[in-house]
Protein backbone atom coordinates (compact mmCIF):
# COMPACT_ATOMS: atom_id res chain seq x y z
CA UNK A 1 0.00 0.00 0.00
CA UNK A 2 1.38 3.36 -1.02
CA UNK A 3 1.11 6.10 1.63
CA UNK A 4 -1.33 8.91 0.82
CA UNK A 5 1.44 11.54 0.97
CA UNK A 6 3.33 9.76 -1.82
CA UNK A 7 0.16 9.39 -3.88
CA UNK A 8 -0.60 13.10 -3.53
CA UNK A 9 2.90 14.04 -4.69
CA UNK A 10 2.61 11.58 -7.57
CA UNK A 11 -0.77 12.97 -8.61
CA UNK A 12 0.59 16.52 -8.65
CA UNK A 13 3.63 15.52 -10.72
CA UNK A 14 1.52 13.53 -13.18
CA UNK A 15 -0.96 16.36 -13.43
CA UNK A 16 1.83 18.66 -14.63
CA UNK A 17 2.48 16.24 -17.51
CA UNK A 18 -1.16 15.47 -18.36
CA UNK A 19 -2.57 19.01 -18.44
CA UNK A 20 -1.33 22.45 -19.41
CA UNK A 21 -0.66 23.98 -15.99
CA UNK A 22 -0.58 27.57 -17.24
CA UNK A 23 -4.09 27.15 -18.67
CA UNK A 24 -5.18 25.31 -15.51
CA UNK A 25 -4.15 28.25 -13.34
CA UNK A 26 -6.39 30.45 -15.52
CA UNK A 27 -9.34 28.13 -14.88
CA UNK A 28 -9.09 26.32 -18.22
CA UNK A 29 -8.62 22.60 -18.67
CA UNK A 30 -6.32 21.85 -21.58
CA UNK A 31 -5.27 18.19 -21.77
CA UNK A 32 -1.88 17.25 -23.22
CA UNK A 33 -3.08 14.82 -25.89
CA UNK A 34 0.37 13.30 -26.42
CA UNK A 35 0.77 12.37 -22.77
CA UNK A 36 -2.65 10.87 -22.07
CA UNK A 37 -2.04 7.95 -24.41
CA UNK A 38 1.26 6.88 -22.85
CA UNK A 39 1.70 3.67 -20.91
CA UNK A 40 3.17 3.63 -17.44
CA UNK A 41 6.52 2.54 -18.88
CA UNK A 42 6.54 5.32 -21.46
CA UNK A 43 5.76 8.00 -18.88
CA UNK A 44 8.30 6.56 -16.46
CA UNK A 45 11.00 6.94 -19.12
CA UNK A 46 10.03 10.59 -19.62
CA UNK A 47 10.07 11.25 -15.87
CA UNK A 48 13.47 9.59 -15.49
CA UNK A 49 14.90 11.55 -18.43
CA UNK A 50 13.53 14.79 -16.98
CA UNK A 51 15.01 13.91 -13.59
CA UNK A 52 18.47 13.42 -15.10
CA UNK A 53 18.33 16.55 -17.27
CA UNK A 54 16.97 18.93 -14.61
CA UNK A 55 19.62 18.48 -11.92
CA UNK A 56 20.65 21.89 -10.51
CA UNK A 57 20.75 23.30 -6.99
CA UNK A 58 17.56 25.24 -7.73
CA UNK A 59 15.56 22.14 -8.63
CA UNK A 60 16.34 19.97 -5.59
CA UNK A 61 12.82 20.26 -4.10
CA UNK A 62 11.11 19.50 -7.40
CA UNK A 63 13.47 16.62 -8.11
CA UNK A 64 12.70 15.17 -4.70
CA UNK A 65 9.01 15.14 -5.61
CA UNK A 66 9.78 13.80 -9.08
CA UNK A 67 11.78 10.99 -7.46
CA UNK A 68 8.79 10.13 -5.26
CA UNK A 69 6.55 10.00 -8.34
CA UNK A 70 9.00 7.75 -10.17
CA UNK A 71 9.20 5.39 -7.20
CA UNK A 72 5.43 5.31 -6.82
CA UNK A 73 4.87 4.55 -10.50
CA UNK A 74 7.41 1.76 -10.33
CA UNK A 75 5.30 0.18 -7.56
CA UNK A 76 1.88 0.35 -9.24
CA UNK A 77 0.56 -1.90 -11.98
CA UNK A 78 -0.34 -0.65 -15.44
CA UNK A 79 -4.04 -0.94 -14.51
CA UNK A 80 -3.51 1.13 -11.36
CA UNK A 81 -1.60 3.70 -13.39
CA UNK A 82 -4.44 3.96 -15.90
CA UNK A 83 -6.95 4.43 -13.06
CA UNK A 84 -4.77 7.15 -11.58
CA UNK A 85 -4.55 8.88 -14.96
CA UNK A 86 -8.34 8.77 -15.42
CA UNK A 87 -8.82 10.17 -11.92
CA UNK A 88 -6.44 13.08 -12.58
CA UNK A 89 -8.06 13.81 -15.93
CA UNK A 90 -11.47 14.02 -14.22
CA UNK A 91 -10.32 16.98 -12.10
CA UNK A 92 -11.58 20.43 -13.03
CA UNK A 93 -9.79 23.71 -12.39
CA UNK A 94 -11.38 26.12 -10.00
CA UNK A 95 -12.31 29.55 -11.23
CA UNK A 96 -11.63 32.39 -8.88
Amino acid sequence: MIPQEKMTVTEMILMSYLVDISAWLKGQKRINQEMIHLTKGDLLEILKTDFESMWTDETVDYLSELSIAIGTLEEVSEAQFQELKVSILSWEPTKE
